[in-house]
């Protein structure tokens, strides 16, 4: 063999080793939930492992130590490409997901697993179009668990019982609803409700069963009074930066989305309510805790005074151009009916 026929041949080697590393790729994640967290270890780090597995290592992704930016900012760190993929909870950003807020009504479902997949598959059957996402790409839609009513010196049994209550509010679109039920609503974290009720501050909280037991806040606020289809579920959802989405092939793509899409959803929604399961558990058990269903009557009320919110937004879809946004309302809540029973 002549020296240029070996000395092509070591060109060609060494071109396809560069091509087998370009196509190597390693995406970064801005994480923000502490170590043991339900969405983290349900269904983040199983996606994470789950694509470095099927893509053969062509993929892999990276949890950043600390969160790049703060929390109410990930959807445009995922955007400006600060980092790839980000984990956002909708309610943190008031008006900029109005179409979305369709899965915070009152009144949806019980079964944050359900919610979940019934939201991922009603927003790409009905909303994906109206491009709510931009600058992204969405990869899994997802709720927290319902919230319900928990209050630190007496259990509300009767809608009065609501007046006056100075009651923490975790997201924006829920305000008016915390203000037509007669409380006073008070934006602040979860992590900061059982300072805030120990001192009096708050009267109790809009929270799901699994803060009680998460954030210990069963011993300032032992009464919960539980409503049928919950009061609203946090939207949750990830996203992708849409240059490194488009970087990667057609293959890769898919098989992230195989990971991501209605499977992450659902094993977040699974959690949450495997979590609010022993949480409610260990309430039942706690000397002096209450844990109650609201009344009948106590749920004629609260579906009188909140139906306004159903139709406040309607007519924001309407506004925004979306054909017949009560049918939409209505397909995600038959739909979690369904996956329900």
């Amino acid at each position: 063999m002549s020296f240029s026929m070996k000395l092509a041949g070591v060109v060609a080697g060494l071109t396809l080793l560069a091509g087998q590393a370009s196509a190597e790729t390693t995406l970064r994640y801005s994480n923000w939930l502490p170590q043991g967290h339900v969405i983290l270890e349900n269904a983040i780090n199983p996606f994470i492992e789950e694509v470095q597995e099927k893509t053969e290592g062509r993929i892999s992704i990276e949890t950043l130590p600390k969160v790049i930016g703060t929390v109410p900012g990930q959807y445009d760190v995922a955007v400006d490409g600060l980092a790839d993929i980000a984990f956002i909870i909708m309610g943190y950003t008031p008006g900029r997901f109005p179409l979305s807020e369709v899965v915070e009504l009152p009144f949806v479902g019980n079964d944050p697993e359900a919610i979940s997949i019934a939201y991922w598959r009603v927003y790409h059957e009905q909303l994906e179009k109206y491009g709510e996402f931009k600058g992204v790409k969405l990869l899994s839609l997802s709720v927290a668990a319902p919230s319900h009513i928990v209050t630190r010196n007496a259990p509300v049994e009767e809608f009065s019982d609501l007046a006056g209550l100075k009651m923490r509010n975790p997201i924006a679109s829920f305000i008016p609803a915390a203000e037509a039920m007669g409380t006073v609503p008070i934006n602040k974290p979860i992590s900061e409700v059982y300072e805030l009720a120990s001192s009096g501050v708050v009267d109790g909280a809009f929270a799901p069963l699994d803060s009680q037991k998460s954030f210990k806040l069963m011993d300032v606020l032992p009464y919960m009074t539980i409503v049928e289809g919950g009061l609203f579920s946090p939207g949750l959802a990830l996203v992708m930066n849409l240059e490194s989405w488009n970087a990667l092939s057609p293959e890769d793509q898919q098989i992230v989305m195989m990971a991501a899409g209605e499977k992450m959803g659902g094993r977040i929604g699974a959690g949450y309510a495997a979590a609010d399961k022993v949480a409610r558990t260990e309430m039942e058990a706690k000397d002096g805790a209450i844990v109650q269903m609201a009344s009948p009557e106590l749920m004629a009320a609260l579906h009188e005074k909140l139906d306004f919110v159903r139709q406040a937004w309607i007519e924001k879809a309407r506004e925004a151009g979306v054909e017949n946004p009560g049918a939409i309302a209505d397909a995600l809540r038959d739909t979690v009916g369904l996956l329900q029973e």
